[in-house]
């Protein structure tokens, strides 16, 4: 491994003390001796095998730093050092100099009188001026000087006596370890750089920041290949020549309001674009823009889809697919649409084949988990042992027959999306402790372990049955209701939406046969919606995909054929059960009556047909058939 950090000893002393020191403490410095005159050589050469931090003493130290690129580490000159260096000077004489750079100890005369002797400091910015400060010194009177190498050398050639002043262990240990520091900190913003730098090159959105003056200061290689500019030469450019079309980043400059998700057009492309202001202090420096090819947008999610589809977590409805204009259908989409937006449990409730599961998938497509799965479990479908392995997952051996990898939970599948639990009033009351912990915790625990795995996971649950009944009942626990009870859906029957039967039947058969036209009768249309569809929508797609294929030879369905598709449903009108709305419709009506209805409705033949229970339509008809005069 290459040596990054390099010392320019300006003596072979020094280099040996500061080896055995590095040797010591990791040997990771290369150790080269230079002096005044050759140490920025030295560093450059060491510079050149790898070296990154520089540690070096005095005037080569300052040298180094003037003029190479790169962090230059001092030894420092401690006081002990200093002390040493006058003791030993004032055995050679009592004139004494010392002769170094700002970076000595200031006020040293003060010693003067304690070791009685005529002592100076003289302190250079440059190694220039060392030979003619010394000059001065010996017409003073000075006849010792202290310095570096160099400071000796002088002396010596003006006849002076010299003291080497050195650095002792402590002080070269200590710019080691200030080299260490710098260096681990560039690695550190060096590893930084180049995952930001790999991020930007490799990621498909597109990059480009601007300062004050709205010049491009950054941009990446998904970016580029946006711009008109054919070698990519654009930093420094003004925003406005290289992307017209992202010119609203200019208005986040003057306002600093960000802007999310805006549709604008770069070159020939349109792209789904973020704008964001750079801050300092609360004021805007700057701005970048991040954006996407909304084709490369639709392709990424076209594929997130197709992985859930190919495991079949994924929801298929919208809202918009749900088919009706009665007051009461329109009222349950719009609070499904306002429950989208939030992250609360929602309980639907309502009959069977209502299309509660089509809501839950609405609201799931509507939501901003859209993107994640779509979960579903009829929790009615699964023996107790199972649903419990199905919802919260094993662990290997957690029960014979476990897969040895174990198994995660629907719960776990769901995470960052939503799970929809079908006739949630059929969990066993053994499960919906464990069930509500879940809930509340938002954290799950396979079969078999005691790891606790976090989710975020929305619940949407459903059922057909009266939840609050089940809880007096003590079959449903009273804390599981509540928590699920937090946004309550109900979804209308059919028979209270009979203005909705005709459409949806004619949007099922449209589905079911498109090459052949197929037309109802009047009365027949009637049929359909005097009949109270015990079986709800699911009742009247079956219906009416029989009557696609039994049509084939006779284009038209009269009341008869309705009749007799209906007959075998009868006995679910008369059947009493816990859950029955159902009621007969009226068929046997006197023409008396009809008048009767009439005149207690003063002639409205909507109120007059609620009186009698049956539609507006048949009431009509039968007012026509019966010639009926009423005397209003």
């Amino acid at each position: 491994m290459l040596k990054q950090i390099g010392f320019v000893a300006p003596n072979e002393k020094m280099a040996i003390i500061a080896k055995r020191i590095f040797a010591k403490y990791g040997d990771e410095v290369l150790v080269e001796t230079g002096s005044i005159d050759i140490g920025v050589e030295v560093a450059e050469s060491l510079i050149k095998n790898g070296v990154k931090v520089v540690i070096s003493r005095g005037g080569i130290a300052q040298l180094i730093r003037k003029r190479l690129k790169i962090p230059v580490i001092e030894v420092p000159i401690t006081v002990e050092d200093i002390a040493e260096a006058i003791l030993e000077a004032s055995t050679a004489g009592k004139a004494i100099a010392l002769v170094g750079f700002n970076n000595l100890f200031r006020g040293l005369k003060l010693l003067n009188p304690l070791l009685n002797i005529n002592f100076e400091q003289v302190f250079i910015r440059s190694h220039e001026e060392i030979e003619s400060e010394i000059i001065k010194l010996k017409q003073k009177g000075i006849d010792v000087i202290i310095g570096g190498e160099y400071q000796c050398k002088i002396a010596d050639e003006q006849q002076l006596k010299s003291v080497l002043l050195k650095s002792g262990s402590k002080a070269i240990y200590h710019a080691y370890q200030e080299a260490k520091a710098i260096l681990d900190t560039m690695m550190y913003e060096r590893q930084k750089t180049e995952e930001i730098r790999a991020i930007l090159d490799y990621t498909r959105a597109g990059y480009v920041a601007i300062n004050k003056k709205g010049e491009i200061t950054l941009i990446n290689p998904a970016a580029l290949k946006l711009n008109p500019y054919s070698n990519g030469e654009v930093l420094g450019k003004p925003l406005q020549e290289v992307y017209p079309g992202l010119m609203s980043l200019m208005d986040v400059l003057t306002s600093g309001k960000e802007h999310f998700q805006e549709i604008i057009s770069i070159g020939t492309a349109n792209v789904l674009c973020d704008q964001i202001a750079l801050l300092s202090d609360q004021e805007v420096i700057g701005a970048v823009a991040v954006f996407q090819d909304i084709d490369a947008v639709q392709e990424a999610e076209h594929k997130i889809r197709n992985n859930f589809l190919a495991k079949g977590w994924y929801a298929n409805y919208r809202l918009n697919d749900i088919k009706g204009e009665s007051p009461a259908i329109k009222k349950s989409i719009q609070f499904a649409k306002m429950f989208s937006g939030t992250d609360s449990t929602v309980l639907i409730t309502g009959e069977s084949g209502v299309g509660k599961e089509l809501f839950a998938q609405g609201i799931h497509n509507m939501s901003k988990r859209k993107n994640g799965p779509f979960v579903g479990v009829n929790c009615a479908s699964l023996p107790e042992s199972i649903l419990e392995s199905e919802l919260f997952g094993y662990q290997e051996g957690a029960f014979t027959g476990a897969k040895k990898s174990g198994k995660p939970g629907l719960f776990e599948i769901a995470h960052n999306g939503t799970i929809f639990l079908d006739e949630i009033s059929e969990i066993p009351l053994t499960l919906q402790g464990r069930l509500l912990r879940v809930l509340e915790e938002k954290r799950v625990m396979r079969l078999g372990s005691d790891k606790i795995i976090p989710i975020d996971t929305r619940i949407i649950a459903a059922s057909n049955r009266n939840l609050a009944t089940l809880v007096a009942e003590k079959k449903l626990r009273e804390d599981l209701y509540f928590r699920l009870n937090v946004l309550r859906l109900h979804i209308p029957p059919l028979r209270e939406r009979k203005e909705d039967i005709f459409p949806l039947a004619s949007y099922f058969l449209e589905k079911s046969i498109k090459d052949k036209e197929i037309v109802f009768t009047e009365s027949a249309i009637e049929a359909l919606c005097e009949y109270v569809w015990p079986g709800n929508i699911r009742e009247l797609r079956n219906l009416i995909e029989r009557v696609a294929i039994m049509s084939v030879l006779e284009p038209v369905v009269s009341e008869k054929d309705i009749q007799n598709f209906l007959k075998e449903n009868e006995p679910l009108l008369t059947c009493s059960t816990n859950n029955s709305f159902f009621s007969k419709p009226k068929i046997n009506i006197t023409k008396e009556e009809i008048a009767k209805s009439m005149r207690i409705a003063a002639g409205n033949k909507e109120q007059a047909a609620r009186i009698l229970g049956i539609h507006r339509s048949t009431l009509w008809r039968w007012l026509k058939k019966h010639q009926i005069d009423v005397e209003l």
